[in-house]
């Protein structure tokens, strides 16, 4: 019975210890899935700024294994993840100021030149960079153990000690 307590014990904290990257999983996944549907629709025009988006993707999956292994073994650091966002936000940022010059349709050139288009594609454009910079932001956090999860942990550890 004691065993299986401890191990039971072991299984809440491995948890925690997961669930402090909750958000980053997500947004991860959200980023991957858009990425992937910006290079299969540039593949679909022939262009070659599909590189852009499967190098991104990649980057994504390299990040979304990098997190897949924090489950057995934690560490408050994630090169990738860390490298995935930062590049996230500097391809966001580069496409939002090419959004309404003539570059548009090298990016996007399966979409129409119209503003209901360029409003929607410029949405999407800020949204992804306040979410990779948000990341950014919670990954230095938990690197530093400043996040609350941490602070929720440490109180569970010395509840069940």
């Amino acid at each position: 019975m004691n065993a299986q307590l401890d191990k039971s014990k072991k299984l809440s904290l491995t948890n925690l210890y997961f669930n402090r990257f909750l958000a980053i999983r997500y947004s991860t996944a959200f980023l991957l899935f858009l990425n992937l549907y910006w290079a299969i629709f540039l593949l679909g025009s022939k262009s070659y700024t599909a590189i852009l988006p499967i190098m991104l993707f990649t980057l994504g999956a390299f990040t979304a294994f990098e997190q897949v292994k924090l489950y057995r073994h934690h560490d408050n650091f994630l090169p990738f993840a860390k490298l995935f966002f930062q590049m996230m936000l500097l391809i966001c940022g580069v496409l939002v100021i090419t959004l309404y010059t003539s570059l548009f349709h090298i990016f996007f050139p399966f979409l129409k030149d119209s503003q209901p288009v360029l409003n929607t594609i410029m949405g999407l454009l800020i949204g992804s960079g306040v979410m990779a910079f948000l990341m950014l932001k919670r990954l230095a956090k938990i690197q530093r153990n400043e996040d609350k999860h941490f602070k929720r942990i440490q109180a569970y550890e010395e509840i069940i000690n």
